[in-house]
């Protein structure tokens, strides 16, 4: 097989999962077991994607995506479910996860050549535009809202949810689409760049139509990341988006004048932590088995009236608190760190210094997303809900594609600006002592232990795992190979 065919059916084999996933991510009965586009499409796109991945090598391939956060979670996974003796579905679950970091790794290989990139954000883009279209016949055709959302308002006639089994899940999904979209609108120019803007535009009045609240706070701190490292004035820009929402979106002053301790959507999601809490505590150390929160959450209940909330089964609306109650606190732990890594390492990539400017924005259009998809964790089960957590593990992989030739070497960041008009435009309507205060602010922020975590260089995949045989079997021996990204 030449290199062009190897590309070209990785390709395929990554478009073909994407679409599938975004257009139809409900499981279907097997047997006893339960399947799904991402238990049976993954490990496929992932072996279509090996002959393309073996000619470009491993050589660059940051060590962070299978590092000790991934082998800890991995081993916890796989102990928690050998020790509670859970089901087949938690074995599948684990397949699952370890095919996810797997997919992350196999696509930071084959996104290192920037047209193969380009093309695989743009089908995500594209397939994405499908769903808001339909996101809005479902508004201007609304089906009724579910018994328990009739609290919502008056105003609020229903939630879409584009092809997703319902709106929080789209609403998270929409987080990291509308980070692809940023990437392709600073990337592109002319035709590409107003489709990309149009379908961004969408998007983001589909996630308000969602209304989902934690997705809408997700993106507003990817945005505000953003920002802070391109170009401060376009805070106006997010402030004037919002109030354009509120004025524009029936429902959305509704959602936020609601959003209080007191308010019944808030007590209910803190009574599902205080169960995963006490699940916790009865399983600190192994869990009740990968997958098999809904077990411990009725566990909890029936143990402790008190903590009942109205269900028997419930999720626990904090996938971190979900994975601790299941694999005990260490491999929820060890998810964390391994998926904060993932999310804040387009950061690295965008402050490096002497790279192109589609490497440096696409970076952080990206991180917009994967930021705003952790921030999101913490109020809902975003790792739980494999339609959109897939595009989470794909996005990642692209970002440590970006970083190929960079994680070798300790590469200084970029300096201080001189001038506020450093941005994406150029210019500034600042007086000079706003630029200084910026360059103070900057120098702080790239001296701070936060920075240091962020900015941290990565060695190659050059260690055990890379030159072990499993590895050398599945992408043969092009370990030395260090291609950079295009």
């Amino acid at each position: 097989m030449t290199e062009s065919h190897a590309r070209s059916i990785a390709a395929i084999g990554l478009a073909l999962l994407i679409l599938a996933v975004t257009t139809t991510g409900q499981s279907v009965a097997i047997g006893p077991v339960s399947a799904d586009p991402i238990v049976l499409g993954v490990p496929l796109a992932i072996l279509l994607c090996l002959p393309y991945a073996r000619y470009r090598g491993l050589g660059s391939v940051p060590s962070y995506l299978l590092g000790p956060a991934a082998l800890v979670f991995m081993l916890m996974a796989i102990v928690s479910v050998a020790w509670s003796g859970a089901h087949a579905d938690s074995y599948l679950t684990v397949v699952r996860y370890a095919s996810y970091l797997l997919l992350a790794f196999v696509v930071s290989v084959v996104s290192q050549d920037a047209p193969f990139r380009r093309l695989i954000l743009w089908v995500i883009v594209l397939s994405g535009a499908v769903t808001t279209v339909l996101a809005f016949v479902q508004f201007l055709n609304p089906p009724p809202l579910i018994p328990g959302e009739a609290y919502l308002g008056e105003d609020i006639k229903t939630r879409v949810a584009g092809t997703f089994y319902n709106s929080n899940f789209y609403a998270e999904y929409l987080v990291l689409l509308i980070g692809v979209v940023l990437a392709l609108a600073m990337t592109e120019k002319g035709k590409g760049r107003l489709i990309a803007g149009i379908i961004g535009i969408m998007g983001a009045v589909t996630l308000f139509l969602t209304y989902t609240r934690g997705s809408w706070v997700a993106l507003a701190v990817g945005l505000l990341v953003l920002i802070v490292l391109t170009d401060i004035r376009y805070i106006a820009v997010l402030v004037a988006a919002g109030i354009g929402a509120v004025v524009a979106v029936p429902g959305v002053l509704t959602r936020l004048s609601a959003s209080s301790a007191n308010e019944k959507t808030a007590d209910f999601r803190l009574g599902l932590w205080k169960v995963a809490g006490e699940a916790i505590r009865r399983h600190p150390l192994l869990g009740v088995g990968i997958g098999n929160f809904l077990a411990a959450y009725r566990e909890v209940v029936r143990a402790r009236p008190d903590l009942y909330v109205g269900y028997l089964s419930f999720g626990a609306h904090n996938a971190y608190f979900a994975l601790m109650a299941e694999i005990g606190v260490i491999g929820g732990l060890a998810f964390l760190v391994l998926t904060f890594t993932y999310a804040v390492k387009g950061l690295f990539v965008a402050t490096r210094a002497n790279i192109s400017d589609e490497v440096k924005y696409t970076a952080l259009g990206l991180s917009v997303g994967l930021i705003g998809f952790v921030v999101n964790t913490f109020t809902s089960n975003t790792f739980q809900h494999p339609q959109p957590a897939l595009f989470f593990w794909i996005l990642s992989g692209i970002v440590a594609g970006l970083g190929a030739g960079l994680w070798q070497s300790d590469i200084r960041p970029e300096p201080c600006p001189r001038a506020v008009g450093d941005g994406l435009t150029g210019g500034s309507v600042f007086t000079s002592w706003v630029s200084h205060a910026r360059c103070a602010l900057d120098t702080l922020w790239r001296e701070s232990f936060v920075f240091s975590r962020v900015a941290l260089p990565e060695k190659p995949q050059d260690g055990w795992f890379a030159s072990s045989i499993f590895m050398r079997i599945l992408f043969g021996s092009g370990g030395a190979d260090t291609r950079k990204s295009g």
